[in-house]
């Protein structure tokens, strides 16, 4: 091999086919938290548990023309943001993809992302500040989603491997899970293995566990048979901390099974009772910190026009009414827009909640004085995009993103009526490659 690790991408093939051993220099985290290196060919190969630095010998696993993604063989050397995982299941399990980053390197590697996303996607040339963390690195998720399954007669239940999404990994505790969330599954891994209750074990059953601030947790169960009531009556019983467990199908709404029908919780000081399925933010602190840095920018709210599109429970938008905004919140899914509707008291009638999609709305809701879209990973619509790009719809913007692609791509298309102020990720999810994003646009 003639070239020495360095910039320059290296390999001691020309363009290895499956099965084939390489070596390659990783320079960066792509957006799926794969290390990043090249062939002499140039073709990029994706290489999962690798940091920028580091030098590696890969197996390819899946060759295609323009990329390839391989399996570390060998560490020739290591880049110096490398740690060893914490977590003893990180080798097979997927669910995590950087607990091998320190956490500085992971938040630089994901600002890096998100910098990258808007100058290649969005060709927009923005600064990129260092990601606002808040909180421990772990135990943070408010909410985790198990998979189950038997393998050779045995209970598997955790997350899917890192290369074979279609295999299980069975892991005992989540390091991301809050303590909770920790104690529950353990409960419940023990009580099935004791038999005290049949576990879920047809394919693609999902098991989502969810906490409240004061410890209390709910269950929903997706994809298997329910279980009998009596059963899970004893099932709770054996394992504390469960106050309802709720069963659906892939889709649609769950039913309550035993215990409660919602999870009371409180978010940012508003008490809501949360349906088994509807989204909330997994990390409580980094949440309230980007709310706070959304505050800081928006100011005083008392007479504004505020629209809150996506808005999920309403949290910001429930906040603002009270602080004397008047405040349009617009939500696809039904349980969450109740949920929003049964959390406002004090809002004094500011609050208006429609429980729709917003492209069959936004006509009518401008214009405002303030707009706030968190969409989902797939962005804005067309529709919405040209709406907000009339003149007098708006004159600020906030754009809350969990995608930096999608986000890169709207913010491109919205630069005919808005400019870009400033672009701010949060590390609301560490040790994963998700990354939040929040971007403030003033009308041109």
């Amino acid at each position: 091999m003639s070239k020495s690790p360095g910039s320059a991408p290296i390999s001691d093939r020309e363009m290895a086919g499956e099965g084939a051993s390489t070596i390659l220099r990783v320079d960066r985290i792509a957006a799926g938290g794969e290390g990043v290196g090249r062939e002499e060919s140039g073709r990029v190969v994706f290489v999962p548990r690798t940091v920028p630095g580091d030098v590696v010998r890969v197996e390819i696993v899946e060759a295609k023309p323009r990329w390839a993604r391989g399996r570390v063989q060998e560490y020739v050397s290591r880049g110096d943001e490398e740690r060893q995982a914490p977590c003893p299941a990180y080798d097979e399990c997927g669910g995590c993809r950087l607990q091998h980053l320190t956490p500085a390197g992971q938040r630089r590697g994901k600002r890096d992302l998100v910098e990258d996303a808007l100058r290649r996607i969005g060709s927009l040339h923005v600064e990129v500040p260092d990601l606002i963390a808040g909180g421990a690195e772990f135990y943070y998720r408010n909410r985790v989603t198990f998979s189950s399954g038997m393998s050779d007669g045995t209970l598997v239940a955790g997350f899917r491997t890192i290369y074979d999404p279609a295999a299980l990994a069975d892991v005992r505790q989540c390091l991301l899970a809050e303590k909770p969330i920790v104690a529950v599954w353990e409960g419940l891994r023990r009580a099935w293995a004791e038999g005290i209750c049949e576990p879920p074990l047809e394919p693609h059953t999902r098991i989502t566990v969810r906490a409240a601030m004061d410890g209390a947790v709910d269950v929903l169960v997706r994809g298997s048979k329910p279980s009998r009531a009596e059963a899970l009556r004893d099932l709770m019983d054996e394992v504390p901390g469960i106050v309802g467990w709720h069963h659906g199908g892939l889709r649609g709404a769950p039913l309550c099974l035993a215990g409660k029908e919602t999870l009371a919780d409180r978010w940012q000081d508003i008490a809501f009772d949360l349906p088994a399925d509807v989204f909330l933010q997994v990390n409580r602190e980094v949440s309230a910190r980007l709310d706070g840095w959304l505050d800081a920018r928006v100011g005083d709210v008392a007479g504004l026009r505020v629209l809150d599109l996506y808005s999920g429970v309403g949290a910001r938008a429930i906040r603002w009414a009270r602080a004397g905004a008047a405040v349009t919140a617009c939500e696809v899914a039904e349980r969450a827009a109740s949920a929003c509707r049964n959390a406002a008291a004090g809002s004094d009638g500011r609050l208006v909640v429609v429980a729709d999609r917003v492209e069959n709305r936004i006509t009518e809701f401008l214009p405002a004085d303030l707009v706030v879209v968190n969409p989902p990973r797939a962005g804005l619509s067309r529709q919405v995009t040209e709406e907000l790009l009339l003149s007098g719809s708006a004159e600020r913007l906030a754009y809350v993103s969990c995608d930096p692609a999608t986000l890169a791509r709207d913010l491109a298309r919205l630069q005919r009526g808005w400019r870009v102020q400033e672009v701010q990720p949060f590390d609301a999810f560490p040790q994963t490659a998700h990354v939040e994003t929040v971007a403030w646009l003033n009308r041109c």
